[in-house]
């Protein structure tokens, strides 16, 4: 098993991880981008990652990290990290708004609104980072910054 699927079964995001188990995010990305291996983190980083994870040190160590994967350009995909653990209300919000364009609703306007209140909600609410939240406006609504969001 890998730690991205076990985040993924729990619904925990990295950002949660962290505020979890008092381990830096940093730390914990480089953890799972495989660049800090966990027989190469500390007994304190160990113990506290088992504890949040529900998980013995023994079965945390046996854990591998996910591979990199490359994109059609051939470039590593290094941001598939962030849709992982994201809530119920966002991943709705997504698949409303994605059938929506393919539909090509009336009402699109109005499924837009929704993703971006959702995706701002879980970003006041500590569930999402400030980075998942510019990348999923950037993927989904066409919009990276605050600037853009007050001219639309």
């Amino acid at each position: 098993m890998i730690i991205q699927q076990i985040l993924q079964d729990m619904k925990m995001s990295r950002y949660r991880l962290s505020k979890i188990s008092g381990i830096p995010w940093a730390t914990l990305a480089d953890i799972y981008s495989g660049k800090t291996h966990l027989d190469r983190c500390g007994a304190g980083t160990l113990s506290k990652l088992s504890k949040a994870l529900g998980i013995s040190i023994e079965e945390l160590l046996a854990l591998e990290t996910e591979p990199k994967k490359s994109t059609a350009s051939g470039k590593l995909d290094k941001k598939t990290y962030l849709e992982t653990g994201l809530s119920e209300n966002i991943q709705k919000a997504i698949k409303d708004y994605l059938q929506g364009e393919k539909e090509q609703v009336l009402y699109l306007d109005c499924l837009w609104n929704e993703l971006y209140g959702a995706i701002n909600a879980d970003l006041w609410a500590s569930l999402i980072t400030e980075e998942q939240a510019s990348y999923l406006r950037v993927k989904y609504l066409g919009t990276g910054g605050k600037e853009d969001d007050i001219n639309d």
